[in-house]
C-alpha cells in the first residue's frame, strides 16, 4: 500500500468521520470506500450509488466463494 498525503475541508473530513462511525470503518477504510464507489460512478455514470455498492457487494461474495455464478433461471 502507497502512503500519501491528502487534504480535505473539514466539512468532508466530518462527513467522512460521520459516515465511518455509521459503517463501522476507521477514517481510512471509509475514506477508501468511498473512493472507490466514485472512481466506479465516474466510469459507469448510468449506474447508481447503490448499483455500485451492490455488485461491490455481490464480487466480494462471488470471490469469497459465498455464492458461485448466477444463473437467469435461478431468478
Amino acid at each position: 500500500m502507497i502512503r500519501k498525503t491528502v487534504t480535505l475541508d473539514e466539512k468532508t473530513i466530518n462527513e467522512l468521520d460521520h459516515y465511518a462511525k455509521k459503517e463501522a470503518r476507521d477514517f481510512s477504510s471509509a475514506l477508501r470506500y468511498a473512493l472507490k464507489i466514485g472512481l466506479l460512478a465516474l466510469v459507469n455514470p448510468e449506474l447508481t450509488v447503490q448499483e455500485i455498492k451492490d455488485i461491490i457487494e455481490a464480487q466480494v461474495d462471488y470471490e469469497t466463494g459465498r455464492i458461485s455464478e448466477l444463473k437467469p433461471e435461478d431468478l
